[in-house]
């Protein structure tokens, strides 16, 4: 009988996630600045999507999101942070403050409408992580929650903008759990997510997150000055196969063939893609300074044989 429950509950879920919006399994695009692609890859359900918005209080806004355990969190928060984003930022003094104070507003809007509508075999939500860019004039603002990455180019030199939130990658997350008694085994907090931070993770029967789950993103403030090329914000489904050195090499050679942001996203998805494609991956390239094009070799003008003079002795 409580099998029979159990698969019923089950059936029920997967119903309840087949109602909501779905993520493109495959998709890619842009702009003459920027340029993203994604892919499920062999994972069953996609889980990871890619957000741009023209106008956010005056920034442009470039996001990579990627969920666990279903995609509710991710439809939610894409839907949702945004708007909250533009209310906190607009007239800010304190634009590293507001962006902390609208994550956390936005994840508490999140876990309030997943508790309006829970999945009843589950004792956790999804959740997801984010990490993203908000561009106005030469400042660009990144915050991450969680482990995808933002990643600069600077005259051609990868460099890691954001750490990761996750206890075997990040030390400092691993020590603070361990401060506050939070249980982590083989990387997982609380033999749930293999995260630190992200938006969701709420116990149903409580209504509150996961023992140590943090909502408060990292912000760092980046100068776009001559020397940056381009910054990349990626998913693990890019950073894990792919160094970022790696990444920046084949984002630069393809800005250098087509000189579309569009091909040097698709570029880095596929060459993530050929050392794994054990999950699903997400990039965003921001295009500051092309780098010179290939350059063609010069036609040599044959001679024919019978042409060629006799070497004079």
């Amino acid at each position: 009988m409580w099998w029979l429950l159990s698969q019923l509950c089950t059936c029920f879920d997967r119903d309840k996630e087949a109602s909501l919006p779905s993520l493109p399994d495959e998709d890619c695009g842009g702009g003459v600045d920027y340029g993203y692609a994604v892919a499920k890859n062999e994972r069953s359900k996609m889980e990871d999507a890619v957000d741009v918005r023209d106008d956010i209080a005056g920034y442009k806004l470039f996001a990579v999101y990627d969920g666990h355990a279903g995609s509710q969190a991710v439809i939610l928060v894409k839907e949702i942070l945004p708007e909250i984003l533009g209310r906190y930022l607009q007239e800010a003094e304190d634009v590293e403050g507001a962006i902390k104070a609208a994550f956390k507003a936005a994840d508490e809007e999140v876990i309030q409408r997943m508790m309006q509508n829970p999945m009843p075999h589950l004792q956790t939500s999804s959740g997801t992580v984010a990490c993203l860019g908000l561009l106005k004039g030469a400042d660009m603002w990144i915050a991450n929650l969680g482990d995808c990455r933002a990643v600069l180019s600077k005259d051609g030199t990868a460099q890691a903008i954001s750490c990761d939130h996750a206890p075997d990658k990040n030390a400092a997350e691993g020590e603070r759990l361990r401060q506050s008694g939070v249980h982590v085994q083989g990387g997982y907090v609380e033999e749930h997510v293999a995260v630190s931070r992200a938006f969701g993770n709420v116990r149903y029967s409580t209504g509150t997150k996961v023992n140590g789950i943090l909502n408060e993103p990292e912000v760092f403030r980046v100068d776009i000055d001559g020397t940056i090329d381009f910054v990349m914000i990626g998913s693990d489904g890019i950073w894990d196969p792919l160094k970022e050195q790696f990444a920046v090499i084949h984002a630069r050679k393809a800005l250098r063939t087509t000189a579309k942001p569009e091909d040097a996203a698709v570029s880095v998805l596929q060459n993530a893609g050929k050392a794994s494609k054990a999950d699903n991956a997400a990039v965003i390239v921001i295009v500051f300074k092309y780098p010179e094009p290939i350059q063609k070799r010069a036609a040599v003008q044959r001679v024919p044989l019978s042409q060629l003079q006799e070497p004079t002795a």
